[in-house]
């Protein structure tokens, strides 16, 4: 199976963003990771406490909707994606098949379990993964994926299944491809836009802060005040499932909010550049600071994930002995996840002030 002619595969951080920049960099314009995931207005935090991820916790998301980076980047930067929706996989591989066969890689969200060329630890299910179709045969296709350092191979079968996830905020039977980019890019009006909508998606204004208290500053405070009753609400595996895959939401999957954290930082480092401000870089060294605090958090709650057992018969006994220390390890999460959202607060009204002074 050969690869699309020109088509340079790199890795990412994240999923969406190294898809993106793939994608773009393929059709001739060159951007960095950390501007896509600024541009796109990258951070954000929502707790559906109405609803179960992966995980029978309620989900949580670290990132805006899927596919909005791509919305987002486009508008600002003038690139001309083309979305297109199906109602099935098959009819969406038929038409990705056209786009491969004209030599257009195609960009497809799909669930990260069926990436069966991926190490068996990172196959859990996330349903909004983002790769590149590059090239394709009878019963298989060549993907370009973000997180894996070579070009790899997946069965038609599984890219199906891949597709066609019926989860919550996914992108089922989803293409992207680039229709055009612009000759030039003012760079500084669209960092400038980027983090002005950055900062009202994570504030909201007080009235829409009361309809949607699940979203942003205020959705961090809600999510952080129900760690403490994980312990009374969930027990055995679920429980011990049910941290550990925060935990991996915390880092590793879809990147992970310590991770989103330092590339939020490492684009202001670049915006910091474009406007030739030191307030920017100032902020930027506080962001990255706060996300690798952030992976030392997530460490903490895989470190009481794991001490609940692994069988249900086990965890009655379990409990009587480490009940206690469990609690209070989760109310020690819960205490350092609210002085998060009090400096993610304080960071995004610094920031607001900021952009309002830049040339």
């Amino acid at each position: 199976m050969k690869a699309i002619d020109g088509y340079e595969h790199k890795v990412a951080s994240h999923c969406e963003t190294g898809t993106l920049r793939n994608l773009v960099s393929f059709a001739g314009m060159d951007i960095s990771e950390p501007m896509v995931f600024g541009i796109g207005s990258g951070p954000m935090f929502i707790y559906l406490f109405f609803a179960k991820g992966p995980s029978t916790l309620p989900l949580i998301g670290l990132r805006n909707r899927p596919a909005n980076i791509f919305k987002f980047v486009g508008k600002l930067c003038g690139i001309d994606f083309r979305y297109e929706k199906f109602k099935n996989p098959g009819a969406a591989l038929s038409r990705a098949n056209e786009w491969i066969d004209r030599g257009v890689p195609v960009g497809v969200s799909v669930d990260m379990f069926y990436m069966k060329y991926l190490p068996i630890f990172l196959r859990v299910h996330a349903p909004s993964h983002f790769i590149v179709l590059v090239g394709r045969d009878d019963g298989a296709y060549m993907v370009s994926d973000p997180y894996n350092s070579e070009l790899g191979r997946l069965d038609r079968e599984d890219l199906e299944a891949a597709m066609d996830t019926h989860a919550p905020l996914a992108r089922d039977n989803f293409l992207i491809t680039v229709r055009g980019i612009p000759d030039g890019v003012d760079w500084k009006h669209a960092a400038k836009k980027a983090m002005k909508k950055t900062v009202k998606v994570m504030l909201m204004p007080p009235g829409i802060r009361r309809l949607v208290p699940f979203m942003g500053i205020q959705g961090m405070k809600l999510y952080a005040r129900k760690v403490r009753q994980w312990p009374d609400r969930y027990q055995g595996v679920v429980l011990r499932e049910g941290i550990l895959f925060n935990a991996v939401g915390f880092e590793d999957q879809g990147t992970g909010g310590g991770a989103f954290r330092l590339m939020y930082g490492a684009f202001l480092q670049e915006a910091a550049g474009l406007f030739g401000s030191t307030e920017l870089e100032g902020l930027a060294e506080r962001m990255i600071e706060h996300g690798q605090d952030w992976r030392r958090l997530s460490r903490k709650l895989i470190e009481i994930g794991k001490q609940v057992p692994l069988n249900d018969d086990e965890y009655p006994r379990w409990l009587e002995t480490h009940g206690e220390g469990m609690r209070s390890a989760l109310h020690e999460v819960s205490e350092r996840f609210l002085e998060k959202a009090a400096f993610e607060e304080r960071f995004f009204k610094d920031l607001d002030k900021v952009v309002a002074r830049l040339g």
